[in-house]
This record gives structure tokens, sequence and C-alpha cells, in this order.
């Protein structure tokens, strides 16, 4: 019992410190960009669709059940407190993207974003 507790734990730990990750650095690069006024910065509107998105696609992939996903949503979190946000801007982000990775449905997996691509 205790083994299988142990690993559920790490397993939780690695699921957080990914997302956490995905977000941290997706947002950072993005700042970057746009800070140097770079024409391929992505809006910020962007960054949280592709970050869904990639948080959203890990959920369907590697996490069966919503404990699981709910440790992604932890991760998105800590990388939004560690990027200094203020706390309405994390409060405003996780409720946009919380709902996308508990369905594990990235956007780009939905009907309508083929039918955009393919007008």
């Amino acid at each position: 019992m205790r083994e299988t507790d142990a690993v559920g734990m790490l397993k939780n730990l690695k699921l957080r410190h990914r997302a956490y990750v995905c977000a941290y650095n997706s947002f950072r690069f993005a700042a970057r960009l746009r800070g140097d006024l770079s024409e391929f910065a992505p809006s910020i509107a962007e960054t949280l669709e592709s970050v869904g998105d990639e948080l959203a696609a890990l959920a369907r992939d590697s996490c069966p059940n919503e404990n699981e996903r709910r440790q992604l949503i932890e991760g998105l979190e800590g990388a939004l407190r560690a990027l200094g946000l203020s706390d309405a801007a994390q409060v405003h982000i996780v409720a946009q993207l919380a709902p996308r990775i508990m369905a594990g449905e990235p956007a780009s997996a939905s009907k309508e974003a083929w039918t955009r691509i393919a007008v």
C-alpha cells in the first residue's frame, strides 16, 4: 500500500512540474518576444490558447483521472505565481484554462478549429 502511495505522489509531483515548466516557459518566452518587439511575438491571448492546448493535450494523454488533471492546474497556478502575476490575473487565467484541462480537450482538437483551418 505504501509503495503505491509513493508512486502516486511522485506522479503527482511530475505532473505538477511538467505543467509548471510548460506554462512558465511559454509565458516567459512570449513576453521576451513582445519585449523585443518581434514580429513573431504571440499576443497574450495566443499564449493563453497555446498553454491551454498543451496542458489539455497533456491531460488527455497522461491523466486518466480527475485528481491527476488537478495536478496540472496546480502546476499552472504555481507558474503564474512565479511569474509575479496579480491574484486577479491568476484567477482569471486559471478559470479560463481549467475547464479545458479537466476535459482534456485542446481547442485545436475541436471541430471549430478544424473548420477555421480549412477555410
